[in-house]
């Protein structure tokens, strides 16, 4: 397969970290339990008609009950109508993804009723409507207004200023973000030379060129942190079983201060994980895309690699998931793209960016 690149407008995402007001905060969090409270009721709806008529409910019908819906609820009319048909069109979604696993054999995942505490957040769909960013010619900071919840600030900058298209809300931990699509024309300088790279665990990369080669060190990020993850696994555990068993259920208990604060700590230590690996691969890729005008890949199937096996083979494939192979490749594609490189061919064992 070969894809060819030309200059022109292209997608990329710029995020953006929200620093609401305690008004603010708790307009956002009523927002996400009402798009938590639209998806339950819209995958229940599915479920019931498929029982009940072996009707299967698509996009298109739930839009109509939506506006239904939205003439019966003040809390669903509260809420900017774009927004709502976001979280149908995910939840419509879910269920091709469903019915593509059935059909080619996979495990197939059924759409699952969602409590609050795994809603990440919900999106909109056109700039101007529902949401707003205004920021200056660099798009660094500045506020994002929200229907119903007013002027946020935000903090955050894209490598390539452009046109906002789509906007996602989300909230990561006590953290909201807003993650927004933006049409852009990126250019990135690119080198002259050409090699062949390896990717690895003993070592992250090894870079051939006709002078030699180059290593490229394994940071692993999850194992400098996995103690302290262990840790706070295992804090977290003995405080459920505690709460469990004074509260007599097993589902439902009342979670403590103290509980809360050991979830917090989990999700700071993960989120720091992710961070730096981040980071890490940004760097790396910018490097040697900035380097090199030919570059020869690997081909890699990071499922396959990660096959369900035993003590030892979870141990690889948390080893192979933290060095994440499949993201840094995709990086590499990308850079290509935005220094304008003729051509991405792929074959059965190899992958060339050039």
């Amino acid at each position: 397969m070969t894809t060819k690149y030309t200059e022109g407008t292209v997608q990329r995402k710029a995020t953006y970290r929200l620093y609401p007001t305690a008004a603010q905060l708790a307009a956002l969090e009523h927002q996400r339990w009402v798009h938590c409270l639209l998806w339950n009721e819209a995958l229940a709806e599915r479920r019931w008609a498929w029982s009940e008529r072996q009707e299967s409910l698509g996009f298109s019908a739930q839009c109509k009950r939506l506006t239904e819906w939205r003439s019966q609820s003040k809390l669903l009319s509260g809420l900017n109508a774009q927004s709502e048909q976001v979280t149908l069109k995910r939840l419509d979604l879910a269920f091709q993804h469903f019915f593509r696993r059935v059909k080619r054999g996979e495990t197939p995942g059924f759409p699952r009723f969602k409590p609050l505490h795994r809603f990440k957040g919900w999106g909109y769909k056109t700039h101007g409507d529902g949401w707003r960013l205004l920021t200056n010619e660099q798009m660094q900071h500045g506020t994002l207004r929200l229907s119903g919840v007013n002027a946020v600030a935000v903090r955050g900058r894209p490598r390539t200023p452009g046109t906002p298209k789509t906007c996602e809300i989300i909230k990561r931990g006590d953290r909201w973000y807003a993650s927004i699509t933006l049409n852009c024309e990126p250019v990135r300088q690119c080198g002259e030379k050409m090699g062949g790279l390896d990717w690895g665990l003993e070592t992250f990369a090894t870079v051939a060129t006709a002078h030699g080669t180059e290593t490229i060190d394994n940071p692993r990020h999850l194992a400098g942190t996995l103690d302290a993850i262990r840790g706070v696994q295992r804090e977290i555990s003995r405080k459920e079983e505690a709460a469990k068993k004074a509260s007599g259920r097993s589902r439902g208990f009342p979670i403590s201060t103290r509980l809360r604060k050991a979830y917090d700590e989990l999700r700071r230590l993960h989120r720091k994980v992710a961070n730096q690996r981040h980071d890490f691969l940004h760097q790396v890729s910018a490097r040697l895309i900035n380097e090199f005008s030919a570059l020869g890949l690997e081909a890699l199937s990071i499922r396959n690699m990660t096959a369900k096996g035993g003590q030892h083979k979870r141990g690889l494939n948390r080893g192979i998931l933290d060095a994440a192979g499949g993201a840094f490749h995709q990086l590499l594609k990308l850079k290509a793209e935005e220094a304008l490189r003729h051509e991405v061919a792929q074959r059965s064992r190899s992958m060339n960016v050039g």
